[in-house]
């Protein structure tokens, strides 16, 4: 057999959800402690599709019968297998992996493929990028079996020995691929007796064999697959196409009656929402849990935001406080994490201690208090569209840009009236007139006209003052006092 003669600069890494459909279920800590199965209609038969840790340690193994499953431990906790949960699992999975990489392949039914060669080094190079991604994974409560490789059909078989392979160069790939197991490779059942008859145990001793031969008694689709993974022939792959909203359901094994348990599958949805957004180079700036109860209809919590986010430990520690003030009206069963529209996110240079500019730490104490106290409860000061300055601002949210001119911290309610000196306004001894006028004149089609000249003084102490006049008037008034 040739050596590979298809070179690229591509490189990809293999997820393989071994226990997809176990690890979704298990989102509550309680789960950790029983002994959890998941059924499926095998045949003619009902059989042990997976186990829990617990279930394993107590003999339960795939495959086994549920009659001989039940016999082992008779408190044997028992959920039907869904493909469709499945599935929808698998999608949100690749809504995480976004972050890694914009190229992201679903390998149903229970794996992705990423290609990472376009972005190793933004993460700091191949090993750092693999741990990052494991690490992730398993915040999220996966534990998938990993490989890399130059090809995406290479990482798959790769991806199914227990110990992660790491290949980078196609010179090593062939031979690592000679000594993979042939248990490794996605064979039909009668692939796999055929091979068990011939005495072959690993893909080398198939390489030995006459093409033809091979072709003949395995088919042309799998002598594709084996070029594919040889580096012979290009392996093109439709990648994940994700939507440009977030919307994920998770279903809980047990009932929840308490915040903390809420939180546990809470931060799931999260992680793969800011995947999602990273992915997307989005943010978010509401999101809306539905609490899907036992015996009620379900109940939505939205939490806003004052500005767009997609960091998914701040919006965690957002939702504690604001779960932490909300009754739970029954055991919850399933919760459902739903975004608005993705925002495409808005960069600024950040500046000399880390922070972008305008970017306060009172933002998020804001944010906090809204979450925990309730967003009619805490308002701040906003500046208006308006150009009269005791109708320039309000409570809630501000217009953007900033009121022309210098503005005083204080106003006076009403303005002072004050005396006409031998040189001009007077209090407390004359007024030095520093800038001005500024001519304000607004509020006509609203019954309020103002027609008036402000001034910037200067007091015999040194204080800034903040004066005007009535157009074609000669009376001072007070109007402010600046800090």
């Amino acid at each position: 057999m040739p050596t590979p003669v298809w070179q690229c600069d591509m490189l990809w890494l293999a997820l393989r959800f071994s226990h997809l459909a176990l690890e979704r279920l298990a989102t509550s800590m309680q789960a950790a402690a029983v002994p959890l199965v998941i059924r499926e209609q095998h045949a003619n038969r009902q059989q042990v599709f997976d186990a829990s840790p617990v279930a394993r340690q107590l003999g339960i193994r795939r495959g086994m019968s549920m009659k001989k499953a039940q016999l082992l431990v008779p408190d044997l906790t028992i959920v039907d297998r869904d493909m469709g949960q499945e599935a929808e699992g698998l999608e949100h999975l690749a809504h995480w992996a976004m972050q890694f990489t914009s190229q992201v392949v679903l390998q149903s039914p229970h794996g992705l493929l990423l290609e990472i060669g376009a972005s190793r080094r933004l993460f700091g190079g191949v090993a750092a990028l693999h741990q990052q991604v494991i690490t992730s994974c398993a915040r999220l409560g996966h534990s998938p079996r990993t490989a890399i490789a130059p090809n995406p059909q290479a990482a798959w078989w790769f991806s199914a020995l227990p110990q992660s392979l790491v290949i980078t160069q196609d010179k090593a790939l062939y031979t690592a691929l000679t000594v993979l197991p042939l248990g490794c490779l996605d064979l039909s059942d009668k692939q796999r007796q055929a091979l068990r008859r011939m005495g072959l145990r690993h893909l080398g001793e198939c390489l030995r064999l006459p093409r033809a031969g091979l072709r003949r008694r395995f088919g042309a689709e799998w002598l594709d697959r084996l070029d594919r993974a040889l580096g012979h022939q290009p392996d093109p792959r439709s990648c994940f196409q994700p939507p440009r909203r977030f919307e994920a359901r998770l279903e809980l094994p047990a009932e929840v009656d308490n915040c903390t348990g809420l939180l546990f599958g809470l931060r799931r949805l999260l992680q793969e929402l800011g995947g999602a957004l990273l992915g997307a180079d989005a943010t978010i700036d509401q999101l809306t849990l539905t609490l899907e109860y036992v015996d009620i209809p379900p109940s939505a919590i939205v939490l806003q935001l004052l500005q767009p986010h997609r960091d998914p430990d701040y919006l965690l520690e957002l939702w504690r406080d604001r779960l932490e003030r909300e009754a739970l009206q029954a055991p919850v069963l399933g919760l459902r994490l739903a975004s608005v529209d993705f925002r495409l996110a808005n960069h600024a240079s950040l500046g000399l201690f880390g922070h972008a500019p305008g970017q306060l730490e009172e933002q998020t104490l804001w944010e906090r208090l809204q979450a925990r106290l309730g967003r009619d409860t805490v308002r701040r000061l906003g500046v208006l569209a308006d150009h009269r300055p005791e109708s320039a601002w309000g409570l809630g949210e501000s217009a953007e840009g900033n009121p022309m001119g210098q503005r005083p911290l204080w106003l006076l309610d009403p303005p002072e009236r004050l005396r006409q000196g031998p040189e001009g306004p007077w209090r407390d001894g004359p007024l030095r007139l520093e800038q001005g006028p500024e001519r304000i004149e607004s509020g006509w089609w609203q019954g309020r006209w103002v027609r008036r000249d402000y001034f910037i003084a200067t007091d015999s102490h040194g204080a800034r003052l903040w004066l005007f006049r009535q157009a074609n008037e000669r009376d001072w008034y007070l109007h402010g006092r600046f800090g």
